[in-house]
């Protein structure tokens, strides 16, 4: 019985020790695209962070984190060379303050920053694009399909010096989703 007992508690350790390795990733989820009243079309979309044990000790030590969201509407189809109909790429920085042990996200496109009691509430902040307009529907060829991708990944590039050789050849320091991809037809 105790034999049957130590086996079960070491599956179950198994189990959730492979889960915490899994656990560790970004994921869009309610990704939404709409047609607004005034002929615009919006994204709105939600990306989850899990960071790794080793980029949640950077970041408590105070290395800052700059995570992009790349958004891209192209011509179904499009050539390699072909321009985008739309880009934008938007950043985010993640912080953690030692002192007041607050966490602070501040976008690059925008001064002003928010402060959160907790990295939960900070990342789920941080991942939230809501009415982001793409273009209105009327510059759209209505004979042609659009792809709508969505990207989103840690920047390595902008991780301090010091740190950017460790992170080019470790996979904890790799974070990025899946892309996410829609075709409309306007």
């Amino acid at each position: 019985m105790a034999d049957r007992r130590r086996i079960a508690g070491l599956w179950l350790t198994l189990c959730l020790a492979a889960g915490a390795a899994w656990s560790a990733g970004m994921e869009f989820s309610q990704v939404s695209i709409t047609l607004g009243e005034d002929d615009r079309i919006y994204v709105d979309a939600q990306v989850q962070y899990q960071l790794t044990q080793t980029l949640g000790e950077a970041l408590n030590n105070g290395v800052p984190l700059t995570f992009v969201t790349h958004v891209q509407m192209r011509r179904a189809g499009a050539w390699l060379w072909e321009s985008d109909v739309v880009e934008f790429r938007l950043s985010s920085v993640l912080r953690h303050r030692p002192l007041s042990g607050l966490y602070e996200v501040r976008s690059l496109e925008i001064p002003d920053g928010q402060v959160f009691a907790t990295r939960e509430a900070a990342q789920r902040y941080m991942g939230r694009i809501r009415d982001l307009a793409l273009i209105e529907r009327s510059k759209l060829d209505a004979a042609d399909e659009y792809l709508i991708r969505l990207e989103s990944y840690l920047d390595v590039e902008a991780l301090p010096l010091p740190l950017r050789p460790q992170a080019y050849f470790s996979s904890e320091w790799e974070l990025e989703a899946e892309p996410w991809e829609w075709q409309i037809r306007p």
